[in-house]
């Protein structure tokens, strides 16, 4: 017996709102007018200054100012005569949540939706991109500098991470900072402990990490107010401030103790520094500034008007006796000297800027309205003749018309306006608000539909944070009255809707997310609710096996079927049958909690939509779908003429839908397996591993994909080759690729004596024991990737395979780059293949087999 089959046999067992109408500043490029996609150019111009801070320079004072923007901007103004000096894009950014600065003259930016760090030199006036420290991450919340080591804290969402960059160039991600929280939302370091204290959410915790033990505590322990995060963190002279977020209240803690001093009501972005010569801070509350005594924990207001709003920052001027800094976001600056008790205010001349559409919808007279993120602008369009007028009103969410009147939800009260058109914008009564979700613990009104012929709004809702569970509520418009609200499911947030007119049913789906960012472990769900009855009569409906994040998109069809997006794959679902078939649009996992699809019915018979900033077409007869776009399609709604519309960025695109032949439609990309050239072949060539459940396709003679089952979870199925984005199966039946709900893997390894396996990092996670099989999912010159970045050596004591034969009679073997036979091995040998090339299937040692499916039996590993 040879070794190779002798170590075969051993382990042979283990084997497997204000009006500002005016002119934008710059017109859409120009289109190619053969082109499907038509850019209508920036629809809202806006200032929006986000935050800013005091800095100092070799004695002289500015102050820096954060403009959101497409790109963002950084603006800096001499303190004393307070005229711009000098502005500044940061290239890949739109909002700059965070600033901080140190005493060389240094401003550090944390940015969003890019996540990266910037900083600019005062003394050359240059901004640099720094970088991210997680690729994952995508908002940079705050920072706080380390003034003994040189470098600058911040905190992340959506893994919600703590990281660090140094003076030398480099970041250091620290990691998670508490299970379950998504966004690490301040920040506060304290030099002398060497302690980062960290804001999160939802809902609040606040982290007390001790950098030197790893130790962390929660000093919110307990803590039983409704706050969705800690938004602000100051740390002064041991004193610890921690502004809450929703509740409008701050809580005092001495950092010596962790004890709870006291607790204020304030509005203002936390507190000041601390008064020279004083035990004192300022901050803002109902419209005044305020001081607070932080020794006798009281609290003096000021002779001041913030005019409604509240402080943005509170910078102490040096040498100034003055507490400064941007009331609102409109670019107002405050001024109070707290020697002379003299407050002042004025405007700072800051630039609008075209900022991101965060949302459009249509109306039946053509024209699309365009929210932006954040500042609360909309902007009204009417392609035809060019016009835009652009009003305040809030961040909208959801869009419906009913009878020539046009109804908007916003965030964050989740309040419904109704507007007329025909009339003039006034803010206060055009458009009026019907109601407001808030007190029922609402937030954004992410779906809303409209019923013209019973003159209903069906509005379905994202819980605030430190909220649990999202409503339908159904809402007469003619009564102005709300007639029933549902919760659909604990936990989880409604964020699709379709109305069946003819048999008076709403169809509505959910997402697995509440308003803190938690996922309940229930699967998101579809839901049909029967109006004919009172109360509504509500039936889930179970989309398929397995877990699935969010059915974020419901459309039905004049034939009574109704179509859906749910994570990224298409359904289509028959009522009367209650069968529901499952067609995958993308490979890429649902990435993020915002919501971008739409499903439409084109003009055409075609279903157009949106997933995952993708548009795509669907054939309702055959369920081919196409792709026409990727990456930067938001938003998708459609106008009276059959146009589709889509925003990306701060532009607005149009859609000629009979542009979009199959000829320039996107082709998906061709699997790859590691170390596997053939796309088929008569033997496996790996395996994949089921991590969730997933649909198993077979293959109809017209090439269509056809759902025929759904594949359990924790199993391998063997693999024949690939076909786009499908694994092949075996006999005509397929997997479509998602990395999220399986693993390709392409061989096996074991080992004659313990040998180790390393973490990522490169430490031991432990030795791996004779008689276990490890699978391995790639490989390079040095080590096998076992999994999860995992790895273990290449060595004399590992062998790897990738799968095994048993001869059925004697077979021929030769030597590479040899065409006769070297000789001939045994019927009922079994030997191991290291690699398999076309025909030829490695036994080691320089020697090969040729497949014969007649002459010997292959299992793969």
């Amino acid at each position: 017996m040879s070794k190779n089959t002798l170590i075969f046999c051993m382990i042979v067992s283990c084997l497997f709102v204000v009006m500002v109408a005016y002119p934008l500043k710059s017109s859409a490029a120009a289109n190619n007018e053969d082109a499907p996609f038509e850019n209508l150019g920036p629809k809202v111009e806006h200032l929006n200054v986000i935050k800013g801070k005091l800095a100092s320079l070799e004695g002289q004072n500015y102050y820096v100012a954060l403009l959101q923007g497409k790109p963002a901007k950084v603006a800096v103004i001499d303190y004393e005569t307070k005229k711009l000096i000098d502005l500044k894009e940061l290239e890949g950014a739109e909002d700059p949540w965070s600033i901080e600065t140190s005493p060389e003259g240094i401003v550090w930016i944390g940015t969003n939706p890019n996540g990266h760090v910037y900083k600019y030199d005062l003394k050359t006036k240059q901004v640099t991109d720094v970088g991210r420290a997680n690729e994952k991450e995508t908002a940079v919340w705050d920072l706080a500098y380390d003034l003994e080591n040189k470098r600058v804290f911040g905190g992340t969402s959506y893994l919600g991470t703590l990281f660090a960059y140094n003076e030398h160039g480099s970041f250091r991600d620290f990691g998670k900072v508490m299970p379950g929280k998504q966004y690490a939302r301040s920040i506060a370091y304290d030099n002398a402990a060497n302690t980062v204290y960290i804001g999160m959410g939802s809902p609040a915790a606040l982290i007390k990490w001790n950098l030197v033990t790893y130790e962390h505590t929660n000093l919110l322990e307990g803590y039983d107010k409704s706050s969705g995060s800690v938004y602000d963190l100051d740390l002064i002279d041991g004193q610890l401030f921690a502004k809450m977020e929703g509740t409008n209240e701050i809580i005092h803690y001495d950092v010596k103790t962790d004890e709870v001093l006291n607790t204020f009501k304030a509005n203002s972005r936390g507190v000041s520094e601390k008064i020279p010569d004083e035990t004192a801070v300022f901050y803002s509350d109902g419209g005044s500034l305020y001081k607070y005594n932080y020794m006798t924990r009281s609290s003096e207001k000021i002779e001041s008007n913030l005019y409604g709003t509240a402080a943005v920052s509170l910078d102490i001027v040096p040498g100034k006796n003055k507490v400064v800094g941007l009331t609102g976001n409109s670019g107002r600056f405050y001024e109070y000297d707290y020697k002379k008790n003299q407050f002042s205010i004025s405007t700072l001349e800051l630039p609008a800027q075209f900022v991101g559409i965060y949302r459009i919808g249509s109306s039946s007279t053509g024209d699309i309205y365009s929210s932006a993120f954040i500042s609360g602008s909309l902007s009204k369009f009417n392609p035809s003749t060019s016009s835009n007028e652009i009003n305040r009103i809030g961040q909208v969410e959801g869009f419906a018309e009913q009878n020539g009147k046009m109804y908007f939800g916003t965030y964050p009260n989740a309040d419904i306006y109704e507007y007329d058109p025909k009339s003039r914008w006034s803010a206060g009564s055009n458009p009026r608000k019907l109601i407001s979700l808030s007190d029922v613990g609402q937030s954004r009104p992410s779906i809303m539909i409209s019923d013209e012929e019973n003159h209903r709004l069906f509005i379905g809702t994202v819980p605030k944070r430190g909220n649990h569970s999202g409503l339908l509520t159904i809402y007469d418009i003619d009564k102005r009255e709300e007639i029933e609200s549902i919760e659909l499911k604990e936990g989880q947030s409604v964020v699709s809707a379709t109305y069946d007119k003819k048999n008076n049913i709403l169809y509505a789906g959910t997402s697995v997310y509440d308003g803190t960012g938690k996922k309940t472990e229930e699967s998101a769900s579809m839901f049909k609710i029967d109006l004919n009855v009172s109360p509504s009569n509500v039936e889930e409906i179970v989309i398929s096996k397995g877990y699935n994040e969010w059915v974020s998109a419901l459309r039905w069809h004049p034939d009574g079927r109704v179509f859906g997006v749910v994570d990224n794959k298409f359904i289509a679902y028959y009522p009367e049958t209650e069968k529901i078939d499952i067609y995958p649009i993308i490979p890429e996992s649902v990435l993020g909690m915002g919501k971008n699809e739409a499903l439409i019915n084109g003009n055409d018979g075609y279903l157009y939509g949106s997933v995952q900033k993708n548009l795509f077409r669907v054939d309702l007869d055959s369920f081919d779908i196409k792709l026409f776009r990727k990456g930067d399609v938001n938003t998708l709604v459609s106008d009276h003429q059959g146009y589709l519309y889509f925003n990306s960025g701060a532009n607005l695109w149009r859609v000629h839908s009979e542009k979009l032949t199959n000829d320039i439609a996107i082709n998906p990309d061709q699997l790859q397996i590691p170390h596997v050239t053939v796309t088929e072949s008569p033997f496996p060539i790996a395996r994949v591993y089921t991590k969730k459940p997933v649909v198993l396709y077979q293959k109809m003679a017209d090439g269509r994909m056809v759902p025929y089952d759904t594949l359990g979870v924790k199993k391998a199925f063997q693999v024949y080759g690939v076909e786009g984005q499908y694994y092949h199966t075996g006999g005509g039946y397929y997997i479509y690729h998602e990395s999220s709900k399986l693993s390709p893997y392409i061989g096996r390894l074991f080992v004659l004596e313990p040998f180790p396996m390393l973490k990522p990092n490169g430490q031991l996670h432990r030795n791996i024991q004779p008689g276990e099989e490890i699978r391995v999912y790639d490989y390079d010159e040095e080590k096998y990737d076992v999994g999860n970045g995992f790895t273990i050596a290449k060595d004399v004591l590992v062998t790897y395979y990738t799968g095994s034969v048993t001869l059925l009679e004697n077979t021929p073997f030769y030597k590479h780059g040899e065409t006769e036979p070297a000789g001939e091995l045994p019927e009922g040998g079994q030997y191991f293949i290291t690699k398999a090339d076309g025909n030829k299937l490695d036994i080691g040692d320089g020697y090969y087999i040729l497949y014969d499916k007649s002459t010997l039996k292959y299992s793969k590993s």
